[in-house]
C-alpha cells in the first residue's frame, strides 16, 4: 500500500517540479524586492552635516544668519544692513542696536556666534593696537569714520599708512565696508584688519 502512495505518474512529477520552480521563483522575487528596499534606504542616508557654528557675525551671509535661533529673514537682513552701515559689530551691545534684537534674543544668539568683545562699557578706552604692539587712540566713539576722518586718524588704523590713507580720502565717500576694496592697495586682508574699527 505504501509503495503505491509513493509511486507518481510522470504528470504528477512534472506538476511537483513546476510547483517547486514557481515557489523558488516567487521566493527570489521577494528577496530581490527586500534587497532593493535596503539599497534605497542605504543610498538615501545622508550623514548629518557638520555644524557651521559658531559663525562670524561680521561676515556671515543672511542665509546662515537665519539659522540662528530667534533670527528670521527680516532680522538677518537687518543685521547685514546694520553692519554695512556701521562697519560691523565690535561688542555684544552693538547687536542690541539692531531692530528686533533684545536681551533675550541676544542670549540665544551667543552660542551660535563667535565671541565679541563684551559690552560697550568694557571698551571705554577705545584703543587699537598696531602691528608694533603700540596702542593708538581712535577717538571717543571707538570707530574711525572713513568718510570724515583726517589723514592722521586714518593712519591710526592697522595696515593703513600715509599712502593708503590719502587714497581712502581720494576715493570717498563710502557706503559699505566692501567699497574700500576699490581703493588701490586695500585688499581683503587689510579690510579684515580694519572692518570692526571703522564706520561711515
Amino acid at each position: 500500500m505504501r509503495n503505491k502512495l509513493w509511486r507518481l505518474t510522470p504528470i504528477e512529477r512534472r506538476l511537483i517540479v513546476i510547483g517547486l520552480i514557481g515557489f523558488f521563483f516567487l521566493l527570489g522575487l521577494i528577496i530581490e524586492g527586500n534587497m532593493k528596499e535596503i539599497d534605497s534606504n542605504v543610498s538615501s542616508y545622508n550623514p548629518p552635516e557638520e555644524s557651521p557654528f559658531p559663525i562670524d557675525i561680521n561676515t556671515a551671509d543672511s542665509n546662515l544668519l537665519e539659522k540662528i535661533p530667534g533670527i528670521g529673514p527680516a532680522k538677518a537682513k537687518d543685521i547685514v544692513s546694520f553692519r554695512e552701515k556701521t562697519g560691523g559689530f565690535r561688542t555684544w551691545d552693538d547687536l542690541l542696536k539692531v531692530p528686533g534684537i533684545g536681551e533675550k534674543t541676544l542670549e540665544k544668539m551667543k552660542d551660535y556666534i563667535k565671541p565679541l568683545q563684551g559690552s560697550a562699557a568694557d571698551n571705554e578706552n577705545h584703543s587699537i593696537v598696531n602691528n608694533n604692539g603700540l596702542s593708538k587712540d581712535i577717538g571717543s566713539t571707538g570707530l574711525v569714520n572713513v568718510n570724515t576722518a583726517s589723514l592722521e586718524e586714518l593712519m591710526k588704523l592697522p595696515g593703513i599708512g600715509e599712502v593708503k590713507a590719502k587714497r581712502i580720502i581720494e576715493y570717498r565717500p563710502f557706503k559699505a565696508v566692501n567699497d574700500l576694496l576699490k581703493v588701490p592697495g586695500i585688499g581683503s586682508k587689510t579690510l579684515e584688519k580694519i572692518r570692526n574699527l571703522i564706520t561711515f
